[in-house]
Parts: structure tokens; C-alpha cells; sequence
């Protein structure tokens, strides 16, 4: 049987990609991944090997190269994600400035964090906190009665590397529903929503670390999108919601509680989907215990180049 060179170079690209991904699962690999990624233009070196050797009797194997390096590159892409945050750690400012407002009914909240680290918990009540560190810069606060956005106000070098940090401090009133969207560039955050009544809860993390603990909390629609970047998703056990979760080259853990009967479906192309204590029924699959559950979600699973791993709540970290 002869393998046309288009299915040989693919077959290599994918073989690369999966050889990083499975060294770093095993957790082999986590202490060079990330500066291997300093290493990229060996990509753009390895399609000009390739093109140079195209007509010559080394195109096989300049072609190899060419399909091999960007598999490489990628793979540590995907694992080494939660790590890409351009600098943007550090340690944490001694004080904090703040401000503080109230909501008078329904809000939509609004939090974009370019480079830095954020903390979300929740409080009794209709009021809302927001503190910021002495030693980050100072983020655009927009406030009324009705909606809150907080978002970073960095100043970036010309080829787009962020030119300082912030650091925030979020507290989110439990007394009424909130519509709550939450994006993270180059950046990490935690949110802990207990209590929290969310109509709309969407969120994205871009080259980014991202943990949402929904324990406690209702919720009625929920996105999460994950591009370069790995997100932890704690389920809320309360209520009854739909789901719509979509990775491009990340990992995601979605954390089932106990007593949610949760059926997934799921789609995409060159990624690794782990449905742990769920069970295949027909073309999706669903807690044990699906049928009879007191609170019922449907989720949608879009797995493009990553992962996404469905663990029980005891199993999550």
C-alpha cells in the first residue's frame, strides 16, 4: 500500500503532538515545556528546511522536519498553557484601594483581566467590592445601579507585551441575580461563587489559568471557553442549567457533585475527551444516575487540539 506524502506529513504533525501530550501527562515533561516554547522559531526554520529541500532528493525528510517541529511546538502549546502568562505573576501588593457600590435589583457584571491575578468570592447581600493592589496598575471601574465592569487598563510595548500587572480583589453580592461575564488574558483567577444566583455565567481564558467554583451557586446558562489556556470547572449541584464548553488548544477538568445528573455531548477534532464516571448512552454520555436526579444539565463539549476531563467532586483538586 503507498501512503501519499500530504497523509505521511499529517500522520508525523499528529504523532508529534500526541507524543507531548501523553510525556506530559505522565509528568515527565512539565519542567522543560515551558521553556521549550522559547524555541519557536524553530517552526518557521523548519517550513524554510522544508521548501528548501522540496525539489531535492531530501524532500521526504525535509518534509518530516517541516510536519514534525510545529507538532512539537503545539503540543507544548497545549501543556504548558497554564504557564503562558508573559510575566504577568509576582508577588502580591501589601495593601489594596477600594471601592464599593450596591446593586438595586438584576446586574450584569463584567470582568476582563489582561495580565495580572484576580480573586471572586461572593457576599450576603446586594453590595459589591472591588480592591485593587498598591502595586499593579489601576483598572477602569464602571459602576451604576444596575452593572459593574471592571476591566484592565494596561499599557502595552508596541509588539504587545503588557507593561505591568494588575491585581484585584472581587466580591459579588448574593441577594440578587446577576448576568456575569469573565474573560482572562495572559492572566489567572479564581472565582468562588457560592450563593451566587447567575442567570448568564460565561467565561474565557485566553494563554491563561482559570478556576470556577460554582458549588452553592444556581445558574441557568454557563459557557466556558478555553483558548491556550486551562480552566478547572467545578459544577453547581442545585439547579438545573445548560452548558456549552469549547477548547482550541487547552485542557479543561469539569468537577461533577454529587446528586447532578449531567449528559454530555461531544464533538471536535484532535483532542482527547475523558467521560471518567459518566456512562455512554447512545451518542452521549450521562451520570448514572441521570434519570432519576433532582436537578438535571445538558452540556455541549467542542474539543479542537486539548483535552477536557470529566473527574467526580472528590476527584478534583
Amino acid at each position: 500500500m503507498q501512503v501519499s506524502r500530504r497523509t505521511l506529513y499529517l500522520g508525523v504533525f499528529l504523532i508529534s503532538f500526541g507524543a507531548v501530550w501523553l510525556l506530559a501527562r505522565g509528568q515527565a515533561a512539565d519542567a522543560w515545556l515551558t521553556q521549550a516554547l522559547g524555541l519557536w522559531p524553530l517552526v518557521v526554520i523548519a517550513l524554510g528546511v522544508g521548501l528548501l529541500l522540496r525539489r531535492t532528493r531530501l524532500a521526504l525528510l525535509g518534509g518530516i522536519v517541516a510536519a514534525a517541529v510545529p507538532g512539537l511546538l503545539l503540543g507544548g502549546v497545549v501543556v504548558a498553557a497554564p504557564d503562558i502568562s508573559m510575566g504577568c505573576g509576582g508577588d502580591g501588593p501589601a495593601t489594596y484601594a477600594t471601592q464599593t457600590g450596591s446593586f438595586a435589583g438584576a446586574a450584569a457584571v463584567q470582568l476582563r483581566l489582561a495580565c495580572g491575578e484576580a480573586s471572586v468570592t461572593t457576599a450576603p447581600g446586594s453590595d459589591w467590592e472591588v480592591r485593587v493592589g498598591d502595586g499593579g496598575t489601576v483598572p477602569t471601574v464602571e459602576a451604576t445601579d444596575g452593572r459593574l465592569t471592571v476591566r484592565s487598563a494596561i499599557p502595552t510595548h508596541r509588539f504587545g507585551v503588557p507593561l505591568g500587572s494588575d491585581r484585584w480583589l472581587v466580591s459579588l453580592p448574593t441577594a440578587v441575580p446577576i448576568d456575569l461575564v469573565t474573560e482572562v488574558d495572559a492572566g489567572r483567577a479564581d472565582l468562588v461563587l457560592a450563593g451566587a444566583h447567575l442567570g448568564r455565567a460565561e467565561f474565557q481564558v485566553n494563554a491563561g489559568a482559570l478556576t470556577v467554583d460554582l458549588g452553592g451557586a444556581s445558574v441557568d446558562k454557563l459557557t466556558l471557553v478555553v483558548n491556550a489556556g486551562a480552566a478547572t470547572l467545578r459544577l453547581p449541584d442545585g439547579s438545573a442549567f445548560s452548558a456549552d464548553v469549547r477548547v482550541a488548544a487547552g485542557k479543561v477538568t469539569i468537577c461533577v457533585p454529587a446528586g447532578l445528573g449531567l449528559r454530555v455531548s461531544r464533538s471536535g477534532d484532535l483532542g482527547s475527551f475523558d467521560a471518567g464516571p459518566l456512562v455512554r448512552r447512545g451518542a452521549a454520555w450521562e451520570s448514572a444516575d441521570y434519570a432519576t436526579s433532582a436537578h438535571r444539565a445538558e452540556m455541549n463539549i467542542t474539543v479542537n487540539v486539548g483535552s477536557v476531563d470529566i473527574v467526580s467532586e472528590g476527584a478534583c483538586s
